[in-house]
Parts: C-alpha cells; sequence; structure tokens
C-alpha cells in the first residue's frame, strides 16, 4: 500500500498521507512525487498550490516541519493547506469552552463587567451601568438595565434571546443596539436578536431560530 496518494484538483494538488503509514516512508514518497511533478509539470510563472491531508494522524509540529522543508526544496510549489481528520487537544478545549452553558443567578451590580467563556443562562438580575459579556449565546431570564453583550469580541452568529426591553444596549460581535431606538411594545421574553446577512443587528422572535440560522457552525482557530 503506498504511503502517500496524490490527487489533482483543478489547479491545485492534494496529498493524502495514510494514516497507518510509516512517517519517514511518507516523506521519502512526498519527495519523490514532487519530483515527478517537477520534470512533467510545464513552465509557469505561478506555484502550484499543495493541500497536505493527513488523515487520521495528527502529525507533531516536527512532522509538519519536515513536511515543509520538502515542499520548499521545489519553487514550483506552495503549501497552501493542511487538514486532518482529527482535533488536538487545543481545539477539543476551545470547541468546549465556545459551547459550554454558564449559568449565572448572581446579581450584576452597576459599574461591573462580568464576562463568561461560551453561552450563557443569565438568571440574576443585570443593573444599569453594569456589562455582560459572553464569547457565545446569551440567554436571558431576569430583568436587564445594562448592557449585554453577545459574541464577544467578533463572534457574529451569537445570539441574544429574551426581554431586553429595559436594558440600556445590546451588543452582538462589534455592532451595538440602542434599545431605546426599537419597538418597545414588540419586545417580550421570546424576542430575538442576531446579526443577519447585512450586518445588522435584527429582531425576532425565537420561535423562528431554526430558520434563520439553520446551521450553526462549529469553527476553530
Amino acid at each position: 500500500m503506498k504511503s502517500v496518494n496524490l490527487k489533482g484538483k483543478g489547479n491545485q494538488y492534494y496529498l493524502e498521507i495514510n494514516s497507518n503509514s510509516d512517517f519517514a516512508q511518507s516523506l521519502n514518497e512526498i519527495n519523490e512525487l514532487l519530483q515527478k511533478l517537477k520534470k512533467n509539470a510545464p513552465l509557469q510563472s505561478e506555484p502550484i498550490p499543495i493541500i497536505i491531508d493527513s488523515q487520521n494522524r495528527l502529525l507533531t509540529t516536527q512532522q509538519w516541519g519536515q513536511i515543509k522543508s520538502i515542499i520548499a526544496q521545489f519553487p514550483l510549489f506552495t503549501l497552501q493547506q493542511t487538514v486532518s481528520n482529527v482535533w488536538s487537544r487545543k481545539q477539543v478545549k476551545q470547541l468546549v469552552e465556545k459551547n459550554f452553558l454558564n449559568i449565572e443567578t448572581k446579581v450584576i451590580r452597576s459599574g461591573k463587567i462580568a464576562e463568561y467563556q461560551g453561552n450563557l443562562l443569565l438568571l440574576g438580575d443585570v443593573h444599569k451601568n453594569a456589562i455582560v459579556r459572553a464569547t457565545g449565546d446569551i440567554y436571558i431570564g431576569c430583568n436587564v438595565e445594562g448592557i449585554i453583550h453577545a459574541g464577544f469580541p467578533d463572534f457574529n452568529d451569537a445570539i441574544i434571546t429574551g426581554n431586553i426591553n429595559h436594558a440600556s444596549q445590546i451588543r452582538i460581535s462589534d455592532l451595538i443596539q440602542i434599545v431605546a431606538d426599537l419597538e418597545v411594545e414588540q419586545l417580550t421574553d421570546s424576542s430575538l436578536f442576531y446579526i443577519n446577512d447585512l450586518h445588522v443587528i435584527t429582531h425576532d422572535q425565537i420561535i423562528n431560530l431554526n430558520k434563520i440560522k439553520p446551521r450553526r457552525k462549529i469553527t476553530l482557530d
């Protein structure tokens, strides 16, 4: 069985490294494949992009460095991306933190800034001039007079839901909405706020969430 499979898609190449192969053998085969591609490739000015797919193997930093060193020997090619089917511990930790549901029952008093990693179920009152921030969604089940900030600092897919008719502001990612500018009589416990395709905070009802955001994408740094 080959350690490395080469696939051409459009104007780029995919090098798939067999998950069960000997890594040293894989490096040799990558070098041989690039030698052949270099010999047969037509003259061109732009480098050919290569994507490395390690499949079900999580390569170490040292192993990725060895692959990059081989590709660097061939100016005809450029490493565009590295992908795999597995996540590192860092990525898993980020995912858990991002989707974790915090439950806050304490009162957030005036002048305080409360920050949370992940989503937040807010059950403690938020006094005027207090700020509540969460990197994910915020679900409100209390009286809010201060500022609610979901998706802090730049997660555009976050939502805020609940009654915010006494709040001073709501914020999602980098956008701000002054509550006094809204039609307060339309704000209920089922209110939903999100950023639409025009990058504007929009008001709807939580019952429509699945239609508005049918797929919540998971992103990892």
